[in-house]
């Protein structure tokens, strides 16, 4: 009980620097007027600030750091056999999130284009490889098991780049990206609270904390609107996908037994939502002969804006197909013990299903959108 107060420490920590810093972090970028100006390919009007993201990753460190400290003040010490790892692993995903960090600041300021990011995203990737977090084993995901190093090392770079890719890109209504960031990092820091790795259940809480306090300047201000901006989405989605690797593997890596494809199951749950419409629109672009990161109107969130959806009801309904996926694997995974092959595809099914009936809807009730709803990232 007492290193679950921990966790519930670290999360009321991280939630009040967010309380106490957005909203002044809000002020200063009016007062040196650093907006998200309204443009054609944005789905605000007016100028809002989209700096919201500079407080995620100092909120969640401090929180993080801070109450790890306490737990070692108070003699609740832990094992000695994790300790080395967690220093290993922690030394290079503080490097890996600080690269995100300073280049998401630095596009959120003054812009940068999508090739720099690309290469930062790589080496973060590469900074998890080095931390020994990567995908490991396919647990019979098309009958392959146990990767060698390096199809395991360029694996792991090509899912993690995707996958911050994903949360940049799925930024496009108020309140998804941290609405389905909360869910993710609250399911995930539960299962490891459920299997006593309490450390990585306060760093997943440290962020939840600070996207709490996010979520309602985003979603419910007026005066105080903010964006988090690429300095958020990035490091949010590192962050997501380091303990979706973390917890992938706890079977290989720790004495815990879940069942093989269970964690995977669920990871895959976690992540379809963002990582399927990603993949989706970029194959549409390229395609089509277009940049995989050119703007269109193709995202689920443009698709549900067309059928006369607010960004509020928009939101709601992505996270409902969120939770939505994580019950459905793990009820597959767990009672009725398909494999996972089965569920990977049951779940592209289920997108594939999605979209086409969304767009048969908007061919029949849907509108077009004007250029000033469309919010894309460059």
């Amino acid at each position: 009980m007492t290193y679950i107060l921990f966790v519930i420490l670290t999360f009321a920590i991280s939630a009040a620097i967010g309380w106490f810093a957005i909203p002044r972090i809000v002020i200063i970028a009016k007062i040196k007027r650093l907006f998200d100006e309204h443009n054609a390919r944005k789905v605000h009007k007016g100028a809002i600030p989209r700096l919201g993201g500079l407080s995620f990753f100092p909120a969640a460190l401090f929180s993080f750091a801070f109450v790890l400290g306490l737990r070692y003040y108070y003699g609740y010490d832990i094992s000695f056999d994790l300790q080395l790892e967690l220093l290993t692993e922690f030394l290079f995903v503080m490097s890996g999130m600080l690269i995100l960090y300073f280049v998401g600041m630095v596009d959120d300021l003054i812009g940068v284009g999508y090739r720099s990011k690309f290469i930062a995203q790589i080496f973060a990737a590469v900074c998890l490889v080095l931390a020994g977090v990567t995908v490991f084993d396919f647990q019979g995901l098309f009958g392959v098991h146990r990767l060698p190093f390096l199809l395991d090392a360029f694996l792991t770079i090509v899912v993690v780049v995707l996958t911050v890719n994903a949360f940049n890109l799925i930024d496009g209504v108020d309140g998804l990206c941290s609405g389905l960031g909360t869910i993710i990092l609250t399911t995930l820091g539960g299962f490891f609270i459920y299997n006593q790795l309490y450390v990585y259940a306060m760093f997943a809480f440290g962020m939840v904390g600070v996207l709490i306090a996010f979520f309602q300047y985003n979603v419910l201000g007026t005066r105080l609107k903010v964006f988090m901006g690429d300095t958020g989405s990035l490091s949010l989605g590192y962050m997501i996908i380091f303990l979706c690797l973390k917890f992938i593997n706890l079977e290989n890596t720790t004495f815990i037994t879940l069942g093989l494809h269970l964690t995977l199951a669920v990871v895959l749950g976690l992540l379809m939502l963002p990582v399927f419409d990603t993949c989706r629109v970029f194959v549409s672009r390229i395609s089509k002969g277009k940049s995989p990161f050119y703007p269109d109107k193709n995202h689920i969130h443009h698709k549900l804006l067309q059928l006369n959806r607010t960004h509020l009801q928009s939101t709601g309904i992505l996270l409902l197909m969120e939770a939505g996926y994580v019950i459905l694997n793990v009820l597959l995974a767990e009672l009725c013990h398909v494999a996972i092959t089965w569920i990977l595809l049951i779940d592209i099914l289920l997108g594939v299903g999605v979209n086409v009936t969304l767009n048969k809807l908007i061919a029949r009730y849907g509108r077009e959108l004007a250029e000033h709803e469309v919010m894309q990232k460059p």
